[in-house]
C-alpha cells in the first residue's frame, strides 16, 4: 500500500516535469519566432529604402527634371494601417538653394470619399536649406496615413515643388506634380511572396 502511493507521487511529479519542460520549450520557440519576425521586418525596411533609391535613380535617368518623386511615372502601392511616405529626390546643381515640396490636393477614386482622403495626409510639407549639390538621396517629403478600414482604390496626390535660390528668387520646379498611388491591402502570405 505504501509502495503504491510512492508510485503515484512519482508519476505525478514526472507529469509535472514534462508539462514544465514542454511549456518552457514552447515559450522559447515563441521568443525565437517573434525575434525572427522583428529582425526580418528590420531587414525588409532597409531593403525597401535601397529599392526606393534605385528606382529614383532610374527615374532621374529617364527624365531631365530637377526633382523626381515616386508615383510620377507609374502608380505605386500604399498600404492601409501604416504611414506611407512619398519619397522625392532632388538633383541640385549648386550649393545654397532651399528646396521645398508642398501638398496641394488629393483626388480619389474607387469608393474612397474625397473628404476622407484629405484627412489622410498628415505631413503636408518638406523643406531643406542649403541643399547639397548632386545629392540624389531619396527623402521622405509627404506622409499619407491611411486608416486600416479604408477601402481599396486609387489616389492622386498633387504637389508643388519649388526652390529659393541663393540670390533670394523663388522658382517653381517642373517635374513631379501628379503622383499616382494604389491603395491595396497586403496580407502576410503576399508580403512573403512579393
Amino acid at each position: 500500500m505504501i509502495f503504491r502511493r510512492k508510485s503515484g507521487a512519482i508519476e505525478l511529479s514526472m507529469t509535472t516535469i514534462i508539462v514544465v519542460v514542454l511549456s518552457l520549450t514552447l515559450l522559447i520557440l515563441g521568443f525565437v519566432f517573434v525575434r525572427s519576425i522583428m529582425c526580418g521586418a528590420i531587414g525588409f525596411t532597409e531593403e525597401i529604402n535601397s529599392k526606393v533609391n534605385r528606382e529614383i535613380q532610374n527615374l532621374f535617368e529617364t527624365s531631365g527634371s530637377e526633382i523626381v518623386c515616386i508615383g510620377s511615372q507609374e502608380p505605386k502601392t500604399m498600404v492601409p494601417g501604416i504611414d506611407n511616405h512619398i519619397f522625392c529626390s532632388i538633383n541640385a546643381k549648386e550649393q545654397g538653394n532651399k528646396y521645398s515640396v508642398t501638398f496641394k490636393s488629393i483626388e480619389s477614386s474607387g469608393g474612397i470619399p474625397q473628404t476622407e482622403a484629405v484627412k489622410w495626409v498628415t505631413r503636408k510639407s518638406w523643406e531643406e536649406n542649403d541643399f547639397p549639390p548632386n545629392d540624389k538621396t531619396a527623402r521622405k517629403t509627404i506622409t499619407v496615413s491611411i486608416p486600416e478600414d479604408a477601402s481599396e482604390g486609387n489616389i492622386r496626390v498633387n504637389i508643388e515643388a519649388s526652390k529659393i535660390t541663393s540670390d533670394g528668387s523663388l522658382k517653381t520646379l517642373t517635374g513631379s506634380k501628379n503622383l499616382d498611388f494604389r491603395i491595396t491591402r497586403s496580407g502576410v502570405v503576399r508580403n512573403v511572396l512579393c
